[in-house]
């Protein structure tokens, strides 16, 4: 069976998240047996799913089947309509879930060589350090979710990527520092010292605001400070 809106609407499915008012609703569905995650704008209000909904769904969607053959993302990325997308539902954890200690040095050393493929590919996540959009499988791959506020770089100007690129390794440099940061070398964490030196002049959380007060620095990134510092 194929899956479209009506199979979507018919099928057996639990709501994973319940968007706000400008984010999708974000399910978890079963389709004759496979399992899809859906992203779905339709319940929002009717100005915004017509406009800033499909927007985001169709050049999400654009994004992930421009890097799905890297086999860092979730397979078989297609639109159910304007106002959702669907990938094969992947059996993981969020980065987010770990502890210290949880994840070898191997892990990240993979994460940061995809991130790196896709720059290749000229495109930049841009919310790398949410660690809810790195996903852990049980055989301990990291796969990349949520392209929404990715950005192509191939029209821009060589400085301008390349600091882009800078912030989306910082990011994964973040997670690397707070779960295995006995394995995260020098050159690495002058990269994620220089994002938390510059941090107060980027204001973007994802596509969603411009955040008025910075969050408080974590534990490790003082000691990080203040280890160059001394």
């Amino acid at each position: 069976m194929k899956l479209n809106r009506d199979t979507f609407e018919k099928a057996d499915g639990i709501c994973i998240q319940k968007g706000k008012w400008c984010n999708a609703d974000c399910w978890r569905v079963t389709v004759d047996g496979d399992e899809w995650f859906v992203k779905d704008f339709s319940p929002r209000l009717l100005p915004l799913r017509w406009t800033l909904g499909i927007w985001l769904i169709r050049r999400e969607c654009a994004f992930l089947q421009r890097v799905e053959a890297g086999g860092f993302t979730p397979t078989t990325s297609i639109r159910l309509d304007r106002f959702a997308l669907a990938q094969r539902f992947v059996p993981s954890r969020a980065l987010k879930s770990f502890a210290p200690g949880e994840l070898t040095p191997t892990f990240f050393a993979r994460l940061e060589k995809q991130v790196r493929t896709m720059h290749r590919q000229r495109i930049v996540h841009l919310d790398l350090r949410n660690a809810n959009n790195v996903l852990v499988t049980p055989e301990g791959e990291p796969v990349l979710i949520d392209f929404q506020s990715a950005v192509s770089t191939r029209r821009m100007p060589t400085c301008l990527r390349k600091l882009l690129e800078r912030l989306d390794l910082s990011g994964i440099y973040k997670h690397w520092a707070r779960l295995a940061p006995e394995s995260l070398n020098t050159p690495r964490e002058k990269i994620l010292l220089w994002q938390l030196r510059v941090r107060k002049w980027w204001r973007f959380r994802g596509y969603k605001f411009i955040m008025v007060r910075q969050r408080p620095l974590k534990e490790f990134e003082t000691k990080l400070l203040r280890k160059y510092e001394d």
